[in-house]
């Protein structure tokens, strides 16, 4: 690593001091006979000063660069450990967490089985089902956050139009999802956007819950269009919906970990989904970017870095 070139400011006090000694030299003075007599001392004098001056100066210098490489090596560790105690937690909680939420599904399921469980308490047992499976999602997700923090990620040519087509036909499967409307727009004019680089698996869980939150907040009979483009620099893939859209208060929070905004009230969620895919754009060095105009709808694109070929 190349040492820091120390700024030319702090060479002035010597540099003046070489200007003064120069001008005590015999015949650049007036009154020649009058200097002679100091024109050793004052000139040795003004040059020792000044590169002594310098040298103090250059030597502090070293000495605030050194202190401030210091604190930022000792802050970047502090961030490394709190996050590394962030991911054991998050991995003990989903090892804790698993096996008592199994025993309960187990459970649930055999009472529900029974013949004699009146109406009620089997809306109730489904109710109960509904909510151990909700923590199971959140436990994994909070799982999958914390590996994904470990910034290891496999490294591929990835189309992102075969992506959206696939994480399109997951979302099928999901309930009361089958029938809805997406509609897909890749650009082909003049050339369709080129690959990626990163891992597949990871982007396609991030178009997936761009688009599961896209059909979560917008109308049953609402179309919802994703759009796959590039501008010689990045491939976006945008996720719009015509839904109840975000409050400006909101938005700076949605990649917040389990933050939920005022429209996600009585729709169920984790507030984990848009800081997956955050993390999962910053891992492929892109962003996720999300605009939205309450009342009219939202727009969540994806943008990542374009191989160039």
């Amino acid at each position: 690593m190349r040492h820091p070139i120390v700024p030319a400011r702090l060479l002035a006090p010597a540099a003046i001091g070489l200007l003064l000694g120069g001008a005590l030299e015999p015949g650049l003075l007036p009154y020649e006979l009058l200097v002679l007599r100091l024109q050793v001392s004052l000139g040795v004098l003004a040059i020792t000063l000044g590169v002594v001056v310098s040298v103090l100066l250059a030597a502090i210098w070293e000495g605030s660069r050194r202190w401030r490489q210091t604190v930022r090596r000792a802050a970047m560790r502090e961030r490394e450990e709190q996050a590394e105690a962030h991911r054991r937690f998050i991995r003990r909680l989903d090892h804790e967490l698993k096996n008592p939420l199994m025993a309960m599904g187990a459970a649930l399921a055999n009472v529900d089985r029974e013949r004699d469980v009146s109406p009620s308490a089997r809306a109730s047992i489904c109710n109960l089902r509904n909510q151990v499976e909700r923590l199971g999602r959140l436990a994994g997700d909070l799982r999958k956050l914390a590996d994904l923090d470990a910034g290891i990620v496999e490294q591929e040519m990835v189309d992102l139009a075969e992506v959206v087509a696939e994480a399109v036909d997951a979302t099928r499967a999901v309930p009361g999802h089958a029938d809805r409307r997406v509609a897909v727009t890749v650009q082909k004019v003049p050339w369709p956007p080129g690959p990626v680089l990163g891992d597949r698996d990871l982007l396609l869980l991030g178009v997936y819950n761009l688009l599961d939150n896209a059909l979560k907040f917008s109308d049953s009979d609402a179309t919802v269009e994703v759009r796959v483009s590039e501008d010689g620099a990045r491939v976006s893939v945008e996720v719009a919906d015509d839904g109840p859209g975000i409050p400006p208060e909101d938005l700076p929070h949605l990649t917040e970990e389990l933050y939920r905004g005022q429209a996600t009230r009585g729709i169920e969620g984790s507030g984990l989904g848009l800081a997956l895919v955050e993390r999962i754009a910053m891992l492929h060095r892109g962003d996720l970017a999300i605009r939205s105009r309450v009342g009219q709808g939202t727009v969540a694109a994806l943008r990542l870095p374009l191989v160039r070929r």
